[in-house]
């Protein structure tokens, strides 16, 4: 399905351009005659429906190449940050071992592989790498006779070891076209993407929802300097920008002239704080829209135009064909109202996680078409989804429940924190203490920030440790490692 409908696009305008790198301009009609030999070199280097690939790789065009190509053949792929740590990295490929992996040429060969190949893409060579049989985990979705195409998309791993969100790639067509038809794309927009495309967000928004509107995208890595990003979106006059919440931050701090030609800009993957859209507003003329959603989802909500007096939280307007519940046997108190986990309803839900035995991948279940969230969440008014906080970070103090998103959000009012996360650490006489993690533009005491608290939060919920940093740990969709913060906070 994929392939035909970017085939349809490229009949219509097979002069368009589809892919902007920085050294040429790859029309629609010359990526599907890419895409057509890339699968005749992954039939030739013996890869079926029954033999699944891991992509690793940072070459963003690339991968999405491959990704077409790959669902044509009806090939498994599972695609991984090739940032990853090397014990993370080792971890992942072990637990979720596919028959073959994809590698730049000039890759670490520490792993046993038991056969290599070269495949050509856009000019450039790549490593197709046989490492044996898959793991089980991979069974229920190599199936000969099965009609359809599967890709595994690794969760952020924020807060546990990464899980194998599986999707069919029809869901995830339906989900760029229902995103492109929201935000407006057409034809003749340029996409400056930023977002890796092995991330959900850089994927579907910066791959599948762009080339099925037909418009040209120029895609870079996620740790790209603001002078490129920049001068890359100036040179190409660009119309829409699509990036992570810490690139704005960086175009706000060195870019001085403003984006006339850009549209909108899209962010996702954490809310922007008031500050930062306002600066990017009046000293960039970038008006940011921001996406909410899950690999295990899709696309939920956009919030197109947040206003001053909205909150962070404030993820906008749920997409067309989403439908939302909330499970009212588990009420949580947070700031006066009570919220409860939400359930999504959707054509874009996955089928399932890669079941690893040790791995909480098992507990994806859908009911009657619900999926758990593990948000919490409410509707106000306006119909607009507010986030209220997870559900598997809940701090139990004294048998009383701590939203940390909560007291995040009041340590981010905070004149002199920038950025605060709060993880929960085990204790003896409470079961568990709040503590806090904070980067700060001035200086300021802990006894300050805990007092500031102490006028704002409820006795239990004021973090009993404040630890100052210069940064916070972050993955390469710029989420902040809780799990790693977590870690770190047994020793204090």
């Amino acid at each position: 399905m994929l392939f035909e409908s970017i085939k349809k696009v490229a009949k219509v305008n097979p002069h368009s351009p589809a892919i902007l790198t920085e050294h040429r301009i790859i029309t629609y009609e010359e990526f599907v005659l890419e895409v057509m030999k890339l699968k005749k070199q992954l039939k030739k280097s013996g890869l079926t429906s029954q033999t699944p690939l891991a992509i690793v790789l940072e070459q963003n065009e690339v991968i999405w190449a491959i990704v077409v190509a790959a669902s044509s053949l009806k090939i498994p792929v599972m695609l991984v940050d090739p940032n990853l740590k090397d014990t993370e990295m080792k971890k992942i490929m072990s637990m979720y071992q596919t028959c073959y992996e994809l590698h730049p040429t000039n890759f670490s060969k520490s792993a046993k592989i038991k056969g290599e190949d070269v495949i050509k893409c856009f000019l450039d060579k790549y490593s197709i790498v046989y490492t044996g049989l898959a793991s089980s985990c991979w069974s229920e979705y190599t199936i000969a006779e099965d009609e359809q195409s599967y890709l595994v998309l690794l969760t952020s791993g924020s807060t546990k070891m990464p899980s194998g969100v599986v999707k069919t790639i029809d869901s995830i067509v339906g989900d760029g076209v229902r995103i492109g038809t929201s935000l407006g794309i057409v034809s003749s927009d340029r996409v400056f993407c930023a977002a890796p495309v092995y991330h959900a967000f850089g994927l579907i928004c910066g791959c599948f929802a762009t080339f099925l509107s037909g418009c040209s995208v120029s895609f870079q890595g996620a740790y790209v300097l603001p002078s490129t990003i920049e001068n890359r979106a100036r040179q190409l006059s660009c119309t829409v920008l699509m990036a992570l919440p810490f690139h704005y931050r960086l175009l706000v701090e060195h870019v001085e002239q403003p984006f006339n030609n850009i549209r909108f800009a899209l962010s996702s993957t954490a809310p922007l704080s008031k500050e930062l859209l306002q600066s990017c507003r009046e000293r960039l003329n970038l008006n940011i829209h921001n996406i909410y959603g899950s690999s295990e989802a899709g696309a939920i909500s956009l919030q197109k135009s947040r206003n001053a007096e909205d909150s962070s939280d404030n993820v906008g307007q749920l997409l067309e064909g989403v439908k939302v519940n909330f499970d009212e046997n588990n009420i949580i108190e947070e700031n006066g109202r009570r919220v409860s986990e939400m359930l999504i309803n959707s054509s874009s839900l996955a089928v399932g996680y890669l079941n690893v035995e040790g791995i909480d991948g098992g507990s994806f279940s859908i009911e009657n078409g619900w999926w758990r969230t593990g948000d919490l969440a409410y509707l106000n008014g306006n119909c607009e989804l507010i986030i209220a906080g997870r559900v598997n970070i809940t701090i139990n103090v004294n048998g009383k429940k701590v939203n940390p998103y909560e007291v995040e959000s009041v340590l981010n009012n905070h004149p002199a924190i920038t950025e605060a996360v709060v993880v929960g650490k085990l204790d003896i006489k409470r079961g568990e203490i709040p503590v806090a993690f904070v980067v700060t533009n001035k200086t300021v005491s802990e006894e300050e920030i805990v007092q500031f608290c102490n006028q704002r939060l409820s006795a239990f919920k004021i973090p009993r440790k404040i630890v100052i940093r210069e940064v916070l740990p972050k993955n390469s969709a710029g989420k902040v490692r809780r799990r790693e913060l977590q870690q770190i906070s047994k020793n204090i």
